[in-house]
């Protein structure tokens, strides 16, 4: 099983510079703790509910966003495999951001995701 068959394709998008409290009510209305912070496409970082929690509502995104060397990537053709789900509980990490290969974002992978599919199969 690949990523890009259990990702979520419908994601939040957030930019660096939209505002901490603009964002915090853009997650809550999607009932999200989690999005990508996208640029011209590409991926520029990740933003999570505690990182905005820990800044100030007047502040940019791009000074509250974790950076890319900061976090897991996945690839959408990466194997989903028992290490990266062990990754996940061990980090109690929610959720990954997925690009293609123009490192375009092209989805979220949580581990909602991973359960609803194994739910259905």
């Amino acid at each position: 099983m690949k990523v890009k068959d259990v990702m979520n394709k419908n994601f939040i998008k957030i930019s660096p510079n939209d505002i901490g409290g603009e964002v915090v009510q853009i997650l809550y209305k999607e009932r999200k703790n989690y999005a990508p912070v996208i640029e011209e496409g590409k991926l520029v970082g990740w933003i999570t509910a505690l990182d905005l929690l820990m800044g100030c509502k007047h502040s940019k995104i791009e000074d509250l966003m974790l950076l890319i060397d900061e976090i897991k990537i996945l690839k959408e053709n990466d194997e989903i495999t028992d290490e990266l789900i062990d990754e996940m509980i061990k980090n109690e990490d929610i959720a990954y951001p997925v690009v293609n290969d123009k490192d375009e974002v092209v989805g979220t992978l949580s581990v909602f995701d991973l359960l609803k599919y194994y739910k259905n199969k």
